[in-house]
């Protein structure tokens, strides 16, 4: 009896140890804090041990660690069409339009988390993705020129248009694609008059995607997505967001950055689901197979990351420095940090967090145009669509002659104020203005200028001026 009691007390010690050494202890808090300083506030998760330890985390219920985790957290709803206007309203308030990065794939995680823009196709690929994640038939339908998703409940398809920022109701109903291209006198008076991507719907161009039935193709969703977004930090290294976009420095200042600190004769690689976009300090970064000596080839380094046609995950990072940090871009939406704030984070060992402020702030920073600063101009510029005409329009000076000048004065806007404003908005001009008559968000750049405070005005036309630039250095790549 005692020799079988001693076997099981010996299996039982052999196990618990096994137990304590090969499974990995998880880290769990849920950080909650408090700014008066919102603007200058810098999350700081730190490793402090001797392992690397991976982690996800989520801010203010925002940064998701997979497709199953988005749909969690934006709704609880059990009717179906709650359901999906729920994901649908979660995924437009999410992304912008930007086709950047677009040949790395649809990305679902790295591009809600990361870059925080999509051209339409992505954006659709993502939202019927989540929705087929959700249960739901889903599909992509391409309109040669545009494309947007139907969603299949209640024994009948709905489409929406997540790029747009919209879908078309009737009554009650949610319509397809085959009942708009039946009505598509629908198009201009059933769609959503919210968001500044809905000025679009009202081009004629728009309405052509869809009734010209003969280009369009419809693609179904056929498998459940299981990535998911486990970001890793080195040992004696720090994670540190949001950091402010930079129009000078920036290639691209729309996202805010996170910093990856590593310290000096750090020599690994290095794998994050976050988009590179710079490296500061001293050290060797090997990316697609090619060493850049930093700082001396990191312009080199970043023109090889946008040109290069897939994702790189992982990269070889020996550090020379005692400062040095590989930066990432990541969605301003998400990581924009309010009065109070909740910080949830999983790990796989303990993590130090805490707050601290950014001592990088120069007048070259700008504030995120996060979508609701553009957004509150819908109205306005939906009105400016009725009263002002583009058409036979050369230039600024003439818009302003023609048209603009008396509709100050009728709405006793500041006329000084809007020709010095239309004066640098003309540096992003280099077509006549009639040109873009279909281009509908130009009215909202308009409403901007009426109607923006200084701040708003300047980190448009700022974000603007570094997009163009940008867009030159992408047509020198190519060629």
């Amino acid at each position: 009896m005692r020799k079988i009691t001693f076997i099981i007390l010996a299996v039982c010690i052999a196990w618990l140890t096994y137990h304590h050494f090969s499974i990995k202890p998880n880290y769990v808090t849920d950080f909650v804090f408090e700014t008066s300083d919102s603007s200058n506030a810098l999350i700081s998760i730190q490793n402090a041990g001797n392992k690397s330890v991976e982690f996800n985390f989520s801010l203010n219920n925002r940064f998701y660690s997979s497709v199953n985790d988005f749909i969690r957290k934006n709704s609880k709803a059990t009717d179906k069409e709650q359901l999906v206007i729920d994901i649908f309203n979660a995924q437009i308030n999410s992304l912008v339009h930007e086709k950047l990065f677009n040949d790395w794939g649809v990305m679902p995680l790295t591009t809600l988390n990361s870059k925080g823009f999509a051209i339409c196709g992505r954006q659709s690929e993502i939202f019927s993705q989540i929705l087929f994640n959700a249960g739901f038939l889903a599909r992509v339908i391409s309109l040669n020129g545009h494309v947007v998703s139907e969603i299949y409940y209640k024994n009948t398809w709905h489409l929406f248009d997540t790029d747009r920022k919209t879908f078309f109701k009737e009554g009650n109903e949610i319509l397809s694609y085959k009942k708009l291209v039946q009505t598509p006198q629908m198009f201009k008076k059933a769609g959503a008059r919210i968001y500044m991507a809905n000025l679009t719907m009202f081009s004629e161009k728009y309405t052509q995607h869809f009734i010209t039935v003969q280009d369009n193709s419809i693609n179904e969703i056929n498998h459940i997505d299981n990535d998911t977004f486990l970001l890793n930090i080195p040992a004696k290294s720090s994670f540190v967001f949001p950091y402010y976009p930079d129009y000078k420095k920036d290639f691209f200042p729309y996202n805010t950055k996170a910093k990856l600190f590593l310290p000096k004769g750090f020599n690994d690689v290095v794998k994050n689901p976050l988009i590179l976009i710079d490296v500061e300090g001293k050290g060797k970064v090997k990316f697609n197979h090619r060493e850049y000596s930093v700082p001396e080839e990191v312009e080199r380094l970043k023109v090889s990351i946008f040109k290069s046609k897939r994702f790189v995950k992982g990269i070889q990072v020996s550090v020379l420095s005692d400062s040095f940090a590989l930066v990432y871009m990541i969605n301003p939406v998400f990581s924009k940090i309010y009065s109070k704030n909740n910080l949830f984070v999983n790990a796989s060992d303990s993590l130090r967090i805490g707050i601290i402020k950014n001592k990088e702030v120069s007048k070259t920073t700008l504030q995120p145009i996060h979508l609701e600063l553009l957004n509150q101009y819908t109205l306005k510029a939906i009105d400016l669509i009725d009263k002002i005409s583009l058409f036979n329009i050369k230039n600024t000076d003439e818009l302003y002659e023609k048209q603009l000048k008396t509709y100050c004065i009728l709405n006793n806007l500041d006329t000084i104020v809007v020709q010095k404003r239309l004066r640098l908005l003309k540096e992003f001009i280099n077509e006549p203005i009639e040109n873009y008559s279909e281009e509908s968000v130009f009215y909202g750049v308009l409403a901007v200028i009426f109607y923006g405070n200084h701040e708003e005005f300047r980190n448009l036309i700022l974000s603007n001026y570094k997009y163009q630039k940008y867009k030159e250095i992408l047509r020198k790549m190519k060629k």
